[in-house]
């Protein structure tokens, strides 16, 4: 490694290091971006298979491709199990979103308190 013994060697160091380090962050902050980005994707499909299978209108065939694609998903299973019970949906609906969001409330408060 070679010696910084004047102040001019320290610059240039920095001059070469600092904008490794600025690359380095920024790669690293797209990584994120584009992990919740993709994220976001996932639910909105996801969203989009749901809303297929609670369609009336849809048919049969459509249905069914909807509901096999939910295997992808695994993320979602809790709630797959929870909005469709024995193959088909909930009847309960209002009774079950009440106990959702009560659900849902409990895990914000654990993980505030985390």
């Amino acid at each position: 490694m070679p010696m910084l013994s004047t102040y001019q060697d320290w610059i240039v160091w920095g001059l070469v290091v600092l904008p490794l380090i600025v690359i380095a962050w920024a790669l690293t902050w797209r990584v994120f971006i584009e992990a919740e980005r993709n994220r976001h994707e996932r639910y909105r499909r996801f969203y989009s298979v749901m809303e297929q299978l609670s369609r009336s209108d849809s048919e049969t065939a459509a249905k069914m491709a909807a509901a096999y694609e939910l295997r992808n998903y695994k993320d979602y299973a809790d709630i797959v199990a929870k909005v469709f019970v024995d193959g088909r949906m909930r009847q309960d609906t209002t009774a079950a979103l009440k106990h959702e969001l009560a659900e849902t409330l409990k895990h914000i408060e654990r993980t505030k308190k985390q």
